[in-house]
């Protein structure tokens, strides 16, 4: 490496990628702008309370080392997340703790400049042979608790290598490790984890519910910021983030393909997913990892998710008894309802290697730490790295096959392989009807995602969300 410092996994797909951040100065309710016509719901959008973004997405530029990016590009691009990361570790619950939090964070963030395999700020790919308008289909995602806006960086690389525009949110609810936004004046602010200093199960569930509601909204807002930047409403200005991280809304103008946007999400992620689904319109595709149902409430189980089409995909040790029941639940009421008259589009799969996968495999950190995190059972023993390209090809291939218009191009696909196939359980059946053929279930559900498609769920409590 020639004393470079490390980086993430190559993306898997066709293009390069890279990657600029966008932050609206908070207003406090002060400023607004007329709504959309695509939310008539709405008399004004507020321009306050929108989380920041980071964007990535396909260019033609092969990211290269380069020592003005190498702050930019860092995993952790600033203390208070590795602050945040320790502060899960040790709970920062007396002075010496906190202490101890401190030391060690300074020793790693000083010593760990891990980065990310994509370039800063590129152009955007023109993609030749698609839409006539240029346009990018989105995915937003939505990280899970204890995590940022970084976290799930290798599997967000990976989709905008297949062309998409990804779309990361960094919550402000306090379920993040820290979120940072910038006041009106420009100024940066950071939120740091709401219940840091108690254990993780002494915080009550409507405690939680009310996080999940503020992350559905924040997503709503995104959406409503992803049309204002298409449209060409918002002005360079309006981004909080300047130098070289800043977003080019000028790039980004007329880019964005409304018609075509999913949400993903990773445990809370994924029950802010499936809700944001029952309430935007907007949202046509969802896929939910590992999703934590507790704070979901009745009326939104009731939603269904919009009735857009859904896949679930779980690892092995994350599953007990209470989400079980909901899960099936939720499952049982999609099974039983229709659009058009026609079955709701719901998959279900369960990575199942004969090592174990386990809750935080579908995050970067055991990619990059693998000793380390199966040491500690914070990973399973499985292949880190098979478990993410297993995961990646499964959602890119549930993507173009049921977000897209047919007959897209073939950077948008990605084919399930035969090894795949031995490593999914298809629960997607055995949700609604007590007795269903496992083989037959998982080939036609994988003929049903792509040219080659599948995937199933399992993991325990103390693993976190």
């Amino acid at each position: 490496m020639g004393g470079r410092p490390m980086h993430l996994p190559k993306p898997t797909g066709p293009h390069h990628v890279s990657f600029a951040d966008f932050e609206l100065r908070q207003t406090g309710g002060e400023e607004s702008v007329s709504v959309l016509s695509s939310d008539p719901e709405k008399n004004e959008l507020k321009l306050d309370d929108v989380p920041s973004m980071r964007f990535f997405y396909p260019t033609a530029e092969e990211p290269k080392w380069c020592l003005a990016d190498t702050q930019a590009r860092r995993w952790l691009p600033h203390f208070n997340y590795t602050w945040g990361y320790f502060s899960k570790v040790i709970q920062p619950s007396s002075y010496l703790r906190r202490f101890a939090i401190w030391t060690i964070s300074c020793f790693m963030h000083l010593f760990m400049w891990l980065q990310l395999h994509c370039s800063v700020a590129k152009p955007m790919l023109e993609l030749e042979g698609e839409d006539e308008n240029g346009r990018l289909p989105v995915v937003i995602f939505s990280h899970g608790m204890w995590s940022c806006r970084t976290t799930y960086t290798i599997t967000c690389c990976d989709m905008a290598s297949h062309g998409y525009i990804v779309v990361v949110v960094e919550h402000l609810d306090g379920s993040a490790v820290a979120a940072k936004y910038r006041d009106e004046k420009g100024k940066k602010k950071w939120i740091t984890h709401a219940f840091a200093e108690r254990p993780f199960d002494d915080t009550p569930i409507s405690d939680r519910s009310k996080q999940l509601r503020k992350r559905v909204g924040e997503i709503r807002k995104v959406v409503d910021a992803l049309e204002m930047l298409d449209s060409g409403l918002l002005t360079q200005n309006s981004n909080g983030v300047k130098g070289r991280l800043s977003l080019d809304v000028r790039m980004i103008c007329g880019r964005i393909d409304m018609s075509h946007v999913a949400i993903r999400g990773h445990s809370f992620g994924g029950s802010t997913a499936i809700v944001a689904c029952g309430l935007d319109k907007r949202l046509k595709c969802c896929i939910a990892e590992d999703a934590w149902w507790q704070p979901i409430e009745r009326p939104d189980f009731d939603r269904l998710a919009g009735k857009v089409p859904l896949v679930l995909v779980n690892t092995e040790h994350f599953e007990w008894d209470d989400l079980r029941r909901l899960r099936n639940l939720f499952l049982e009421a999609r099974d039983e309802s229709q659009l058009d008259e026609q079955p709701l589009v719901t998959k279900l799969f369960t990575i199942k290697l004969t090592q174990g996968t386990r809750h935080m495999d579908q995050c970067d950190f055991p990619v990059m730490w693998p000793r380390v995190f199966k040491a500690v059972k914070l990973s399973g023993t499985a292949d880190p790295g098979l478990v993410k390209d297993i995961t990646s090809r499964l959602c890119l291939g549930f993507l173009h096959r049921y977000l897209l218009s047919p007959g897209k191009g073939a950077q948008y696909a990605a084919d399930i392989l035969k090894l795949d196939r031995d490593h999914l359980v298809d629960g997607t059946l055995a949700q609604s009807v007590q007795a269903t053929i496992p083989g037959q279930a998982l080939e036609k559900s994988s003929a049903d995602l792509n040219p080659n498609a599948h995937h199933e769920n399992h993991i325990s409590k103390q693993d976190g969300n």
